[in-house]
């Protein structure tokens, strides 16, 4: 197999490996098998953590061979980009999903895909909702019980 030979400083390193769990994370949280792949990418990235000075961020289970990184270090990841990311999406998912619900209780069944008219009317009240949202939360959400 050919082989793609590539020079990282240790700051350049130390974001791969964060990319890489992040990808991980993303990849593997919503599955229940891991994407082996992505382990064995992973799991070959981290094998150079020494030479990058990543001592104290990825342990190694000796017992087992395994490195990951430090439960502080990925508290730190997942703190500083999946809580955010999770929140942002949320809404917005949460803002499409009420517009989809209001455009059919306006119109009825609709067409798939939209038209340009249903689609300019799903927009304005995305944006609509979105705003709504902003300013009250869930305040105004409803959910009923059949």
């Amino acid at each position: 197999m050919k082989k793609v030979r590539l020079e990282f400083t240790p700051d350049q390193y130390q974001k791969l490996v964060e990319t890489l769990f992040l990808g991980g994370w993303v990849s593997n949280t919503t599955h229940q098998d891991l994407d082996e792949d992505f382990e064995a990418l992973r799991d070959h990235v981290y094998h150079y953590y020494k030479e990058a000075g990543m001592e104290g961020l990825i342990e190694e289970n000796q017992e087992i061979g395994y490195k990951d990184l430090n439960v502080d270090y990925e508290s730190t990841l997942l703190s500083r980009y999946i809580e955010p990311y999770d929140e942002q999406v949320f809404w917005e998912k949460l803002a499409e999903k009420l517009s989809d619900r209001e455009l059919v209780n306006m119109e009825g069944p609709i067409s798939v895909p939209l038209n340009e008219a249903q689609i300019l009317k799903k927009l304005a009240l995305e944006e609509e909702i979105e705003e709504d949202l902003h300013i009250n939360g869930l305040q105004h959400v409803k959910w009923e019980r059949k």
